[in-house]
């Protein structure tokens, strides 16, 4: 993922949520042309607001830096706002602004939002965090048990679906380790370290054959025994509050954690607000294939 996507995503999240209505559509990043060269050119977050007949414009430029926004900044937003036909600018910053940065901003009327880090929110609690429990799943042993037994165990056999297709042991171990995954045992009854358990898996119309005699026998369960590796990561929420540098109320209080789930990473955010309510989310890090990734 590209350096600030991060933020790109979770911004496009907040805007999504406020729009609350289907006249508003919210994508990120959008490719819009330029007035002068007809090339198109990328914007990080875009609503596109309806109303009647009338169509507007907003783009979002999201500053994942180490330092305020500057002047230079504003300006080449505001330029960039103007040449591919955008009606609002506005830009997020974790950073902030500096003083004159403002100043030009309000000249050229870009909006300017901070998502400022605190140390509480009114709702939250102290320490407030989240548990990952992490699985690995070292090695495993399976033993097929057919309905049947047969008179002598086969030195050689196949496995067949219910189709009469050659299940190869490669897709088979793929199918034990995805049942093992999804009916193991719940993440409250895991214990840390390593383990050995045991599982019955029931993988439906299997039919054992042995090669040299042909005889074949439906596959009762298979008998699976893993050794798995345990552990529980302690993962703290960050306050943050999303708000207009022009205003003193907060848009948004958020709580957020970075997660990790093996293949799939991202952040779990609380978006609450005393007396409005709101909503736990997960935002992944990875893109959906396809979304644009070239450079501005």
């Amino acid at each position: 993922m590209k350096p600030g996507r991060s933020l790109e995503k979770l911004v496009a999240y907040l805007e999504k949520h406020f729009a609350g209505s289907d006249a508003v559509t919210v994508e990120s990043p959008k490719r819009l042309p330029d007035k002068t060269t007809g090339k198109k050119r990328e914007h990080d977050v875009v609503l596109t607001v309806k109303s009647g007949h009338h169509i507007m414009i907003v783009a979002i430029e999201c500053r994942d830096r180490s330092r305020p926004v500057g002047v230079p900044q504003v300006e080449a937003f505001a330029k960039k706002c103007s040449e591919t036909h955008v009606n609002n600018g506005v830009i997020v910053s974790p950073c902030g602004f500096t003083s004159t940065a403002l100043t030009k901003s309000k000249a050229l009327g870009i909006r300017c939002l901070s998502l400022d880090q605190v140390e509480t929110l009114p709702w939250t609690i102290p320490n407030l965090e989240i548990n990952q429990i992490h699985s690995l799943y070292k090695h495993f042993d399976f033993k097929i048990i057919p309905e049947e037994d047969f008179k002598s165990k086969p030195r050689m056999f196949d496995i067949l679906d219910e189709h009469g297709n050659t299940v190869t042991i490669e897709v088979l171990r793929n199918s034990i380790f995805n049942a093992i995954k999804n009916h193991g045992p719940k993440p409250e009854n895991q214990q840390t370290g390593e383990r050995i358990q045991k599982f019955k898996i029931i993988i439906p119309n299997l039919t054992i054959i042995d090669k040299d005699t042909g005889i074949a026998k439906n596959v009762k369960y298979i008998d699976t025994e893993v050794k798995i590796e345990t552990t529980i990561t302690k993962t703290p929420f960050v306050f943050q509050e999303y708000k207009d540098t022009a205003g003193k109320e907060a848009i948004a209080e958020l709580a957020i954690a970075k997660v990790n789930f093996g293949r799939v990473k991202g952040r779990m955010v609380i978006n609450h607000k005393l007396e409005k309510g709101g909503e736990i989310a997960f935002i992944p890090d990875a893109d959906k294939p396809n979304s644009s990734n070239r450079k501005k």
